[in-house]
């Protein structure tokens, strides 16, 4: 598109008779039109800059965010990964609950209790009439969603806590992490929940340790009419934060410092082989670009976003993040990395503590306040790790950034972050 052009003639300059006031009236005309022309130039360069950004956004999709550093430029596209509906199966979850467990505890007991995590009178005695027969000497509450709904999100918070200390009451002792407490983003492409469904969600978050969750998919799978919808419902919240992304090569990237970035720091991934895939696309009239994988070693490479296979018969444990962490460089896995004593001694002898990630393959670990590892990643660049998030196989190997990470694991505690570099680096 071509800006318009001054017009050919200019108005004739005002009679003498005039004098200056009729100058200056001339002046001020020029400037308007002057001004006008600016503003016409202005709107026509940012529509065609839009034109042109629908047009790629169409042709391209959706462009992420690019991140500089010596790794090169990452184009980044964070995504919400969503397990198959086979392995959401597994949560097999009903609208028959929630039931909360407070084991062994007197009635009296669990009444103060209540009202010491900020229940009220009136609610804490709600909450006792529910309680479920027949259960011998453990005190088993089955609360209604009134009553649960009226809990506030610190009640809720201090509460839930409580609970998580009995394995039974799983949402409480495994909530769902709100990546940014944005719950119309989690559900977004999903509105066959309803305004009432997700309203409901929203009503039922608490905050602990700087982060968002949620425990009460059973208040909310009531509401939902069909097994087909509270299947997908159980989806949604079982699904992940992930990042897919590019390395961008343009005509005038220095791709010497991104292939020094990876092909050091990679083991496995070699300069001689790398080179003519970023010379190739540096050659192309508008560049191009790499995907992550071909940067990443052959363990990583095989295992992004794909889950394990359930486990055969020969007792083997599945990899968890730990054994990931420890096998990222690995062309043979040693099994012995899923155990944690040996974890632990291996990460001893091998790697040294860095105040800050700055090579691809160093340990990310999250450490609670006893000091023990809760969970292990591998950097990569920017604040993007190589993780897998617990042990079970509907879990994906995947990339993530640290915060969602951090998120993921600060439920019941607050984790901090300690990163380690493998000796000789």
């Amino acid at each position: 598109m071509h800006s318009p052009q001054s017009p050919v003639s200019s108005p004739l300059p005002p009679p003498v008779t005039h004098g200056k006031s009729g100058w200056s009236s001339w002046i001020l005309t020029r400037k308007r039109q002057l001004a006008f022309w600016l503003i016409a130039l202005v709107a026509v360069v940012l529509a065609t800059h839009w034109v042109d950004t629908i047009v790629e956004q169409y042709l391209r999709g959706e462009r992420g965010k690019v991140v500089s550093g010596p790794w090169g430029n990452l184009e980044e596209w964070d995504i919400r990964l969503e397990q198959p509906l086979e392995y959401v199966g597994f949560e097999k979850t009903t609208g028959n609950g929630p039931f909360w467990s407070f084991g062994t505890l007197t009635e009296q007991a669990v009444h103060h209790l209540l009202i010491e995590t900020g229940c009220s009178e009136n609610q804490a005695n709600r909450l006792i009439q529910t309680r479920i027969s027949g259960t011998g000497t453990i005190f088993v509450l089955q609360p209604d969603s009134e009553t649960i709904l009226s809990l506030s999100p610190e009640t809720r918070s201090k509460l839930y806590l409580a609970l998580s200390q009995n394995q039974s009451n799983r949402f409480q002792t495994t909530p769902y992490f709100i990546p940014n407490g944005n719950v119309d983003e989690l559900f977004s492409g999903h509105g066959e929940f309803g305004y009432k469904g997700i309203s409901l969600v929203k009503k039922l978050l608490y905050q602990r340790n700087g982060f968002t969750y949620f425990s009460d998919p059973e208040v909310v799978l009531k509401t939902l009419e069909s097994d087909q919808r509270r299947l997908a419902f159980m989806q949604v919240l079982t699904g992940q934060n992930a990042v897919l992304a590019r390395l961008m090569i343009r005509p005038e990237s220095d791709i010497e410092k991104p292939l020094m970035y990876w092909a050091l720091s990679m083991h496995g991934v070699l300069y001689k082989d790398l080179m003519p895939l970023l010379q190739a696309q540096k050659r192309e009239p508008h560049g191009g670009s790499l995907s992550i994988l071909y940067l990443l070693p052959a363990m990583a490479r095989e295992r992004l976003f794909t889950s394990p296979l359930p486990p055969q018969a020969d007792g083997h444990k599945l990899p968890d993040c730990h054994w990931t962490a420890l096998n990222f460089f690995s062309a043979t896995p040693d099994p012995r990395m899923s155990d944690n004593g040996y974890a632990s001694q291996f990460i001893q002898n091998n790697y040294y503590e860095v105040a800050t990630p700055g090579i691809a393959g160093d340990l990310v670990l999250l450490v609670n306040s006893s000091g023990q590892v809760v969970h292990s990643a591998v950097y990569l660049a920017d604040d993007l790790v190589f993780t897998k998030n617990g042990i079970n196989y509907a879990q994906p190997w995947i990339l993530m950034h640290i915060k969602d990470v951090l998120g993921s694991f600060s439920a019941l505690e607050p984790v901090k972050v300690a990163y380690f570099r493998a000796k000789g680096n």
